[in-house]
């Protein structure tokens, strides 16, 4: 059909998919002849769809060009809530492969099953190589099986990023005390086990000036740091010591506030931010459900995060880029003298852009207009903030 209202042409191709010979068109234009064919369908240009003939494969690829075309015009930043469970590399890999397809899309909750089989001890599991051509980044990648705020650049957008990585965020973490593990979070193997009955909350607050301001911390084993042309975290699951010293870094941490501490037939004090509702549902099933034995050096520590006798704090954190929470968790505790654990991490805010006020769900990726508004809301926030260049 030539012509049209954008001045292109939309061809059909062997009756069942289209292309697009118009050249330069601008994002509303790509989003308004999507909104059409959406609405009214592809007899809205003249065109027969390939469900009329039951051609499902066929129809399945046409929703797939359909959105690298209309992805093709997307450039800028967003805020996502990224759920425990999942990579920062899974997520990204989610949008890559269902954005624009809408409620066509593979859903998250069987990606996010995927991902984790892929995690699995042992597996020979691969992700599947995506055929798009998206270019997606994130500023600054949060651990599995911490959640919170996630900035996703997309095309053009990914070149604000590296803004964020070194910018300001805050961090809500829940931890507890006298255990230490390899990882310095729940994911690892328990090295040691302390008494804490003379651990209080003053003691915690006398501790933390010494971790305020710009201070040396040495990053955990378990990080993505390269060295030898391998991230340390290859070298610590097989086992091996990494090739070099793993070398202290210059960090800012702004504030560190302990918003709440119990330790069992001692002391609580303070108040307890709840964490979000999915992510408290989260730590308390699975993997995470107490088996109500002791712990034990060289088990893992996930089976004892809710054991009602562990003394825990929760600390609220504003820090610079680079900054490994649970490292500083780990700190604090030795400072003490009896050692601490991350138990869970939730990233309140990345720059301007805050979890809840700024932030849509991954359930919300597929949706084209969706990510086109938090992209809109993203880049009206930040520009508020003077955090994006021109």
């Amino acid at each position: 059909m030539a012509g049209g209202p954008f001045g292109g042409y939309i061809v059909p191709k062997a009756g069942l998919t289209y292309r697009v010979l118009s050249k330069g068109l601008g994002a509303s234009m790509w989003f308004w002849m999507m909104y059409r064919i959406k609405e009214d369908g592809p007899v809205a240009f003249g065109l027969r769809h390939p469900w009329d003939h039951g051609d499902h494969a066929a129809a399945a690829e046409v929703a797939t060009k359909h959105a690298r075309l209309a992805t093709s015009a997307l450039n800028g930043v967003l805020a996502v809530n990224k759920p425990p469970g999942i990579s920062s590399a899974g997520l990204l890999d989610y949008l890559k492969r269902n954005i624009g397809l809408d409620s066509s899309c593979f859903p998250f909750s069987e990606h996010f099953v995927r991902e984790q089989k892929l995690r699995a001890p042992g597996t020979k599991l691969k992700r599947p190589h995506s055929m798009s051509q998206l270019r997606v980044g994130h500023g600054g990648t949060l651990d599995v099986e911490a959640s919170g705020v996630l900035l996703i650049g997309i095309n053009r957008g990914c070149k604000h990023l590296d803004k964020f990585l070194k910018g300001g965020k805050t961090y809500l973490a829940n931890n507890c005390l006298g255990v230490t593990t390899d990882s310095r979070d729940a994911e690892g193997r328990i090295l040691s086990l302390s008494n804490t009955k003379h651990v209080t909350h003053e003691m915690l607050d006398g501790v933390l000036p010494k971790f305020v301001g710009s201070i040396q911390q040495k990053p955990p084993v378990f990080s993505a740091i390269k060295m030898g042309g391998k991230r340390l975290y290859e070298y610590a699951r097989k086992g091996q010591s990494a090739p070099e010293e793993i070398k202290a870094r210059t960090v800012l941490v702004d504030q560190i506030t302990v918003t709440h501490f119990e330790n069992p037939g001692h002391e609580t004090s303070g108040r307890r931010v709840a964490l979000p509702r999915g992510v408290s549902e989260y730590f308390a099933q699975g993997r995470y459900v107490w088996d109500g034995g002791d712990m034990h050096v060289g088990e893992e520590m996930m089976s004892n995060v809710n054991d009602p006798r562990l003394a825990k704090f929760q600390v609220f954190v504003r820090s610079g880029g680079g900054v490994y929470v649970r490292s500083l968790v780990h700190d604090l505790g030795m400072a003490v003298g009896c050692g601490a654990t991350m138990l869970s991490l939730v990233r309140v805010s990345q720059g301007p852009l805050r979890l809840g006020r700024d932030t849509i769900d991954a359930e919300d990726l597929p949706y084209i207009d969706r990510v086109v508004r938090a992209m809109r809301h993203a880049e009206s926030v930040i520009g508020q903030n003077e955090e994006l260049p021109g």
